[in-house]
């Protein structure tokens, strides 16, 4: 309820009236009764509308017979400025023309003369009622769009209201005929992870304010704007530019800031940054187009290091833009759930079971749609993205393979595929480690296929690392073994339990004798060497055949079974048998 000592914002009140002494009779009972009022006098409609005009008073009251302008007419304009004006109409005359006149016109209050102050003061404490339920109403709706639209941690404006300011500023843009410029900036913090895993999500957070306020002092406060688009993320706005160059003159001042440490109440950190810049018109004239195109720069930028900017270039040609925009997704699914895991049995031909199967990534993009394996692997491994990558396959293969052994599906080991670059890192085998402990699956479950050509790499690294996994009790598979030339010795000293044939010497099996020749030979020094043997990329009869005739105990392949979903899988586990080969073999 508002009260006479409700102070906290101003209210005004406008009291148009001709007849001076009634005019200081009144205003000193209404500065007694209601000291909380800043009041304006006129002494004529056509002054009245003036100091309206100039001030926007909360509360009009006014005589209606007036020289000039009178008291209606002066209500009318008022009305048509602001059609939720309060207005007091006070007069001597109760003719039914004014009274109808002034509820035409959408009077508040009418009150006749000689005025009664406690009716006019019944009136006033009305609209004073009306005014703090307005403002209540507003305020409710400022804080529900400021919740809406504003970041709750850094206080900058979200993704949301940065794409509608944008949208204005181009509208603006292109009133005056692309006379004048704008550049949209897109930053990305370097390193902010390892802080943020390191020190904790706290000290993340007071990072990622102080980077916000840092950001803001490097722009025009008065008309650029900062906003958090999520995570590390950032994107700048900044209109009316004289010259594209200006643009760039920020991008460089903000790196040039991150030069200096953030102070936090416990720490002093240093991070970088990469920024993508989009200037309008020249790389787009609407706001989605700016947006990416400023994304795809500063990936751009992150390429070639740390603490700079690149400035969107339409020369690009199509083949990199679509790469960079896979690798932009590609970020981003890691961060979502856009990836998920087929599973692909391995069967003993001899006894027609399952003994194995291998989980395969697979990516379903909203935008690109089911995305190749040969797409996306090399890209991860390129960026360095396939070691996060390659441990959430790990942790959600352990975690499936776990989950249908407690159902009392039969107990199968699942196999995981390392690339070189995961296989060198220096954890990995702590990183094994921790998934098998999280997911409380027994290593003997777990299978690693890494291939070839990792042990000529780093033949000292790959040995210690293969051990400490054999000691965990992990069983370690040659993948696509024949095609990386790899030394004999080598193969002897390493823990191996299992070579599998490439699929390339599979397609063609029967009817290249070279391949066949390759085959046997592989067969028979696993034999020898007492190792696993596994044939993959089985796809018909006659192929699965000539390698039963050859020895090959296990076999992997559309012929026996699609990768299939996390599922449609337990469905195989419960057959789980195909006819041995001594008989005539057929497709499950």
């Amino acid at each position: 309820m508002f009260t006479p000592t409700d102070e906290k914002t101003e209210v005004k009140l406008l009291y148009v009236e001709d007849d001076v002494p009634t005019r200081d009779v009144i205003t000193l009972m209404i500065s007694r009764r209601f000291p909380q009022l800043t009041l304006l006098q006129a002494e004529n409609g056509r002054e009245g509308l003036d100091l309206y005009i100039a001030h926007h008073p909360d509360i009009i009251m006014t005589d209606i017979l007036m020289s000039e302008i009178d008291g209606i007419r002066m209500s009318g304009e008022i009305k048509a400025l602001d059609k939720n004006a309060r207005i007091i109409v006070l007069s001597a005359t109760s003719e039914m023309s004014f009274i109808i006149d002034a509820i035409d016109i959408g009077i508040s209050h009418y009150v006749l003369k000689p005025v009664k102050f406690d009716k006019l003061a019944n009136a006033i404490e009305r609209c004073l009622k009306g005014i703090q339920r307005d403002r209540q109403i507003r305020q409710q709706e400022e804080h529900i769009r400021h919740m809406a639209y504003s970041d709750p941690l850094t206080g900058l404006p979200n993704r949301e209201l940065f794409n509608e300011l944008l949208h204005q500023s181009l509208a603006q843009a292109q009133r005056h005929n692309h006379d004048r410029h704008l550049a949209v900036l897109f930053l990305d913090l370097d390193r902010f992870k390892v802080i943020n895993d390191t020190l904790g999500h706290s000290v993340g957070d007071q990072l990622l304010q102080a980077v916000a306020n840092r950001l803001k002092s490097c722009c025009r406060r008065d008309r650029d704007v900062v906003a958090r688009r999520g995570g590390d993320e950032f994107i700048i706005l900044l209109p009316e530019l004289d010259i594209p160059q200006e643009a760039v003159r920020v991008a460089q001042t903000i790196i040039d800031s991150f030069d200096k440490p953030f102070i936090l109440p416990e720490h002093e950190l240093f991070i970088g940054s990469c920024i993508g810049i989009s200037i309008f018109p020249a790389d787009g004239a609407d706001v989605d187009t700016l947006i990416k195109n400023a994304d795809m720069a500063m990936y751009r930028a992150k390429e070639q290091g740390r603490n700079r900017f690149h400035l969107y270039n339409r020369s690009m040609d199509a083949q990199a833009a679509l790469r960079l925009t896979m690798e932009i997704s590609l970020r981003r699914a890691l961060k979502g759930q856009e990836f998920f895991l087929n599973y692909q049995p391995k069967v003993n031909v001899k006894t027609g079971r399952v003994v194995s199967f291998e989980a395969l990534a697979r990516w379903q993009n909203p935008e690109l749609g089911l995305v190749e394996p040969k797409q996306f692997i090399p890209l991860a491994e390129e960026t360095g993205l396939i070691d996060q990558l390659g441990e959430w396959v790990l942790r959600t293969a352990c975690t499936q393979n776990k989950a249908w052994q407690d159902a009392k599906y039969p107990h199968l080991r699942v196999a995981v595929n390392f690339s070189p670059r995961q296989f060198l890192m220096l954890q990995l085998a702590d990183m094994v480690e921790n998934v098998l402990a999280e997911t409380n699956l027994d290593p003997c479950w777990l299978e690693l296929e890494v291939t070839e050509g990792i042990m000529l790499q780093n033949v000292e690294n790959t040995i210690k690392t293969l051990h400490r996994l054999s000691v965990l009790g992990v069983h370690i598979s040659i993948d696509d073994f024949g095609i990386g030339y790899s030394s004999l010795s080598y193969i002897k000293k390493l823990p191996i339990n299992t070579l599998k044939i490439d699929q390339s010497f599979i397609s063609d099996i029967t009817s290249n004798p070279d391949d066949a020749a390759i085959a046997t030979a592989v067969i028979n020094m696993a034999q020898n060497l007492r190792l696993n043997v596994i044939a993959e990329g089985v796809e018909n009869e006659a192929q699965a055949r000539l390698l039963n005739s050859l020895e090959c105990p296990e076999m992997q392949g559309y012929f026996f079974s699609k990768p299939l979903s996390a599922e449609k899988f337990p469905f195989l586990l419960h057959k789980r048998h195909w006819q041995s080969t001594s008989q005539p073999i057929h497709n499950a």
